[in-house]
């Protein structure tokens, strides 16, 4: 067996309970993007300049008053990266 050497980093910070991590390539984009869910309703992605807002619904989140935020809705997270 090979032993092998892992480290970790971190790639950003700041992001308030992150629910989802997933990769996909935009339309019309040439880039894999990182896209980050969080339970309160915010997605980011990570672009050439750094972490980047994609989608902010946090006032539909809490006004529908879902306890879980987006963990509750992964059909809706998918439909938004396809």
């Amino acid at each position: 067996m090979t032993k092998v050497k892992v480290r970790l980093r971190p790639i950003v910070n700041r992001i308030n309970l992150p629910t989802v991590l997933k990769t996909t390539i935009l339309p019309g984009d040439s880039m894999e993007r990182l896209f980050i869910a969080t339970q309160i309703g915010e997605i980011f992605y990570i672009g050439n300049s750094g972490l980047r807002t994609f989608l902010d619904i946090r006032p539909r989140i809490i006004k529908l008053g879902a306890s879980g935020g987006l963990t509750n809705y992964p059909h809706l997270f998918r439909k938004l990266l396809r």
